[in-house]
């Protein structure tokens, strides 16, 4: 089993790793003054905080994510929050939607050891509109792996480097090909909203494929049949839908994507 994560592991914002993020502080209130990172709340456990992982909206992690990784690569229990190798006693199953039993770690609000949002130990006003964690833009593994897909001179050593940080003493070199390079960004990015786009730009029939699924979840403690439809992503090219405001506000000059 894996023990339960504490903050002492957490490299923590504005390390040597990050070249690039979007600061955000906790200052938000309801009066207008939107500072805090508003979206992060939507990964917390629903109705549920077990130190040092903070309650949020209950965004769930696809198990398949956890699957794609060895054993050995430490970037699993780094990226992800899984309630059974944790020994989470998380009792909110039936309050949950989609639950898989995985959250997001990288992006989960935090809490202190009594189980209080440490937004409002800093003077939040609340742990939904005070969240002050940074989003990470870039990160160092991502010039290197770029590097190596651009066909760099050092593009293996470039690649090995990211790897061997994942493996530590259980890491073995792998050829780099572009292939590698895209399941390596798949690990290494993993809920930091990239894999998207790393799929699309390998084409919308590549995007669709990958992406496409029908799986079993529970909702409500109720197992719920959940489809993403190939056909669906082909159709619109992958894109979303553009709001209807804000083609109003264009007086029609803003076109609705294909497939909406």
């Amino acid at each position: 089993m894996v023990p339960a994560a504490s903050v002492d592991n957490y490299a923590g914002e504005d390390n040597k790793e990050n070249i690039f993020s979007i600061k955000y502080t906790y200052t938000s209130d309801y009066n207008g003054n939107t500072d805090g990172n508003h979206w992060m709340v939507m990964f917390g456990m629903r109705e549920f905080t077990s130190y040092p992982y903070g309650n949020g909206w209950g965004i769930t992690v696809n198990g398949k994510l956890w699957d794609s990784y060895k054993e050995t690569d430490t970037r699993r229990s780094a990226s992800i929050i899984s309630v059974d190798d944790e020994e989470i006693p998380f009792d909110k199953i039936n309050n949950q939607r989609e639950y898989t039993g995985y959250y997001n770690k990288k992006y989960s609000p935090m809490s202190d050891i009594d189980g209080n949002s440490v937004v409002t130990a800093v003077g939040g006003v609340s742990f939904q509109i005070s969240q002050f964690q940074d989003y990470v833009v870039m990160r160092y593994s991502d010039v290197l792996l770029m590097a190596a897909e651009l066909g760099s001179a050092n593009a293996q050593t470039y690649f090995d480097e990211v790897r061997q940080r994942a493996y530590k003493e259980n890491f073995v070199s792998t050829t780099v090909s572009q292939e590698n390079i895209m399941k390596e960004r798949h690990l290494e990015f993993a809920l930091e909203g990239v894999r998207y786009w790393d799929l699309l730009r390998q084409g919308v029939n590549t995007a669709a494929s990958t992406i496409a699924e029908t799986t079993e979840l529970l909702s409500g403690g109720v197992s719920d049949t959940k489809t993403i439809s190939e056909e669906n992503i082909k159709t619109t090219n992958g894109l979303i839908q553009i709001p209807n405001t804000q083609i109003t506000l264009s007086n029609n000059v803003l076109q609705q994507n294909a497939g909406w």
